[in-house]
């Protein structure tokens, strides 16, 4: 049977994440100033919220879908496949994934544990070198 690439380790995906936040708060914040110059108080909450939700949506299911990884998933040497096969996630895997990110972190505030969501979805997030080698060979070196 064959097995996608051990999953990266949590170094990795922190700046990866960080990376996705600062994208989607700074472009939800940007376009909702373009959009709205004059809005205040609620009316500019809830166009920065749903630019940034927006945002999000496009870099982590549509850059996943397309091109295996959020624009800081590809900024920091990762990618995401199945973790079954090592395969292209799907467009519906993607969007679960995406929907399950928002849960689990929430509860990682919540309940003060800072794991990560692991494989959900059924998808893994690898770094490129390891799947660059797992690719030529099928298997990991250090596995």
């Amino acid at each position: 049977m064959t097995t996608a690439p051990r999953e990266a380790d949590g170094g990795w995906l922190g700046g990866a994440v960080a990376t996705d936040a600062l994208l989607a708060l700074g472009v939800g914040f940007a376009v909702a100033r373009l959009v709205s110059p004059d809005a205040d108080g609620f009316l500019l909450a809830v166009g920065f919220f749903g630019c940034a939700l927006a945002t999000s949506f496009v870099n982590h299911v549509l850059g996943m879908w397309l091109l295996r990884g959020s624009v800081g998933k590809l900024l920091w040497g990762l990618r995401v496949v199945r973790a079954k096969d090592g395969g292209r996630p799907g467009f519906w895997r993607s969007v679960g994934r995406w929907l399950l990110g928002y849960v689990g972190f929430v509860l990682m505030v919540l309940l003060e544990d800072g794991d990560t969501i692991g494989e959900a979805c059924g998808l893994r997030t690898v770094r490129w070198r390891d799947l660059r080698q797992y690719a030529r060979y099928g298997y990991h070196r250090d596995a």
